[in-house]
């Protein structure tokens, strides 16, 4: 479809982009001025999002062509990303952008020749008035599941309306609790489909007076809601270089090399894949959630599994730390960059895990409190090599100006009790 035939009969297109904490932002324009905006760019303010200083605040929005589309529920309007470019004579993609971070980071993986490839696990709950949907479980039917209306909305408008591939959905575990997984892409492409997804999920809800929340952890002693990303790297002829037939779970040597250089970073990864003080209450034992450092075949309680694969091609790993609050562009350029060091340096991930980590003892655990998080963020070089020490400093900002916050209500840490602070901040996120 031309320009002209997107464009026509539309009110305004919504230009997106997504900021350090990984929430996304938005500006809506005009159809002639989004036209100006395919050569020219669209000024906005970066101080106010944190990503420039305010005596050099401008920068410009340039739009992602393939991801533009008009909104289900309001087909007078279109969306699409944006990437971030400097307001002056260079023009060059902003180094601060979460976006640019990653494409900097595949070039460089390219350049060794790799390629990151990535599916996700969308988990979510949908409540009506407050209160979870239904009363229902782990892959229940209708009519009593009652996330199966929106779920299927999804299903429908992801491929046909955003160009978004979706491979499975069904009921979690918990009352009015889904997941959606999203068909393995490009590591860039899938960041850019996460977004999609959580703007599209969480704007069908609504329209339906629902909300859909990706808080973490909605209640203590239910399962929480994570975004496991599942994780392959391909030479640049696309063969799966994860896969090896002589193995006994049939992966390779840099696989096991890329799993270990994720076990060597993943307490300072924490901080991307899970990073606010929510996001800690789900990482604990007994609810399908990592909670130490382990890695295995088939096994739930550890940190990195190794998800059963009929084929070479669908041979891969699975990271069940990340949540929904993550910055997906930031956390999959660290990802790929603490699996390349450990296939450069020939990691040994240790011995397999095979037993529930929640019933045995002797194991590292995930940092329980954000200063940890902070602290371990601070320290780590490859963490700081990846993002910039400009972005580093930031978002380190963001995550200390949380726990300020909490702390200053909340004298005592309980990874037991979700607090009525938490419900407010991160409820609608």
């Amino acid at each position: 479809m031309n320009l002209e035939s997107n464009l026509k009969g539309l009110s305004h297109v919504e230009m997106q982009f997504v900021d350090l904490s990984g929430r996304l932002r938005n500006i809506d324009i005009t159809p002639e001025r989004y036209v100006d905006s395919l050569t020219e760019g669209k000024v906005f303010d970066g101080s106010s999002v944190h990503m420039a200083p305010i005596e050099k605040s401008d920068l410009i929005l340039k739009p992602i062509s393939s991801t533009f589309f008009r909104l289900p529920w309001n087909q007078k309007a279109a969306r699409v990303l944006c990437d971030i470019y400097a307001a002056d004579d260079s023009m060059r993609e902003y180094e601060i952008s979460p976006r640019y971070i990653l494409k900097n980071q595949l070039k460089k993986a390219r350049e060794k020749g790799f390629g990151l490839y990535t599916a996700v696990e969308n988990e979510f709950f949908l409540l009506k008035n407050g209160n979870p949907i239904d009363k229902m479980g782990y892959f229940s039917t209708t009519p009593s599941d009652k996330t199966k209306e929106l779920r299927q909305k999804l299903f429908e408008i992801l491929p046909k309306d955003a160009n978004i591939k979706v491979e499975y959905m069904h009921h979690e575990v918990a009352p009015g609790q889904g997941e959606i997984t999203l068909k393995v892409d490009d590591a860039l492409k899938m960041a850019d489909n996460v977004s999609t997804f959580r703007y599209l999920a969480q704007n069908l809800a609504s329209v339906d007076g629902m909300t859909l929340t990706l808080m973490p952890k909605v209640k203590a002693k239910i399962n929480g809601s994570g975004m496991h990303i599942h994780m392959s790297l391909s030479d640049l002829k696309g063969k799966n270089l994860f896969y090896s037939k002589d193995d006994e779970f049939k992966i390779s040597e840099i696989a096991r090399n890329f799993i270990a250089g994720i076990l060597e970073h993943y307490r300072a990864l924490t901080g991307l894949a899970a990073p606010t003080i929510n996001s800690r209450k789900r990482l604990v034992p007994g609810y399908e959630a990592p909670a130490n450092k382990a890695w295995g075949p088939k096994n739930r309680s550890a940190m990195v599994r190794i998800p059963p694969f009929g084929s070479e091609k669908s041979a891969r790993i699975e990271f069940r730390v990340p949540d929904s609050t993550s910055n997906t562009y930031l956390l999959s350029a660290a990802l790929l960059a603490a699996g390349l060091e450990g296939i450069e340096k020939g990691l040994d991930p240790g011995e397999a895990c095979l037993e529930n980590t929640y019933e045995s003892s002797g194991w590292e655990t995930i940092p329980e409190r954000q200063e940890e998080i902070i602290e371990e963020l601070e320290k780590d070089k490859l963490i700081e090599s990846v993002l910039g020490k400009e972005v580093l400093s930031k978002y380190v900002k963001i995550l200390k100006k949380e726990w300020e916050e909490f702390s200053a209500i909340n004298k005592k840490w309980n990874p037991s009790v979700i607090t009525d602070w938490e419900m407010e901040r991160y409820l609608q996120l």
